[in-house]
């Protein structure tokens, strides 16, 4: 199955790989869409790191880590965020760091709609969030604006 989510197709095909492997679940992610994901800090090491940064460029995907506290004050218009998002001839895998700061609703507010409204199929990301608590009050509370956007992965299994 090819991806059309740039000019120049790649194909992703987790069907090769084995259950459980991090090969198996990049390649699905792209493969089925899946598009938003969260796991626990603490699970992501820089061995796991440079694992899904090899796998994602063996398919051409770049590979990017964002720090939500260092966004600053205009974020909104010309963040590295936005940057991706406009660029949809490069598909991007991207890590978020120090999610407390999705706590923000305005922060979190704008990053859904930027994450839903907007052509992101050339884009996965995964929010590596703290605590429990974090987790919670960023993707459980009904009234949170990233409220069940997310799929959990358990980095140390795949």
């Amino acid at each position: 199955m090819k991806c059309n989510v740039l000019s120049q197709s790649f194909t992703p095909d987790f069907n090769r790989w084995p259950l459980n492997s991090p090969e198996r679940f990049i390649h699905g992610s792209w493969q089925l869409k899946m598009m938003r994901f969260h796991a626990f800090s603490h699970e992501c090491g820089d061995e796991i790191w440079e694992t899904y940064r090899r796998i994602n460029h063996k398919l051409g995907v770049q590979t990017i880590l964002i720090d939500l506290l260092c966004l600053g004050e205009n974020y909104r218009k010309a963040s590295h965020i936005m940057n991706i998002i406009r660029n949809n001839e490069q598909p991007t895998w991207v890590w978020f760091i120090n999610c407390e700061a999705l706590l923000d609703t305005s922060l979190a507010g704008w990053l859904r709609s930027i994450l839903t409204t907007n052509d992101t199929a050339h884009v996965r990301v995964i929010f590596l969030i703290d605590t429990q608590e974090q987790y919670l009050n960023i993707f459980q509370r009904y009234s949170a604006p990233l409220y069940k956007s997310t799929i959990a992965i358990d980095l140390q299994k795949s």
